[in-house]
């Protein structure tokens, strides 16, 4: 058995001072720093986790949807019962990116939450939930896409719930092979 080599405490402190001078960037009011200081706290991994959760509180929007964006990159299932949470953001934004989130988990017990999605008021947000049903796979996403694709007249929804369709199908790993999941 490895012995695994701990950290430094100097590389503890260095992680927990990115770790705040990245949390203060995602309020920035610059697109492109935000989404720098996403990609950071993605690098940072599991440490990052418990104040993305934190931040899923925010009253900026923004701040909400990056920590959502983290969560779902990071791929932790400790970031699950948060996502699943989020998907009741009063803001689109932040239930998109929940739902991507919670396909990026691949976690087949978000199927039933994704399912309900697909009648969120949002295109956007339902194409994000038909996307992460197509990741999860399995035969609920299967029948909860069948599902939406029924009654579904909104063109852009239908193609995304085809395309997921097909993923799902294959248990999701098509399209985790072709491609990375979009980011919007």
């Amino acid at each position: 058995m490895t012995q695994s080599i701990p950290p430094e405490p100097e590389d503890d402190r260095l992680n927990s001072r990115d770790l705040q001078i990245l949390i203060s960037r995602l309020s920035d009011p610059d697109k492109a720093v935000r989404v720098e200081a996403m990609r950071g706290l993605v690098a940072l991994g599991r440490p990052a986790i418990p104040a993305c959760i934190a931040l899923l509180q925010n009253d900026d929007w923004k701040v909400r949807y990056r920590a959502a964006e983290v969560l779902g990159l990071i791929g932790d299932g400790e970031a699950y019962a948060s996502l699943i949470a989020a998907l009741d953001d009063e803001k689109d934004h932040v239930r998109y990116m929940a739902a991507k989130g919670l396909g990026l988990l691949v976690d087949p017990r978000a199927v039933a939450r994704l399912r309900l999605m697909q009648r969120d008021e949002n295109e956007f947000v339902q194409r994000s939930a038909a996307r992460s049903l197509g990741m999860i796979g399995g035969e609920d996403a299967v029948l909860a896409l069948r599902a939406a694709l029924e009654g579904e007249a909104t063109e852009g929804v239908r193609a995304a719930i085809l395309e997921a369709l097909h993923d799902a199908e294959n248990d999701g790993r098509e399209r985790s092979e072709r491609q990375e999941f979009e980011h919007r």
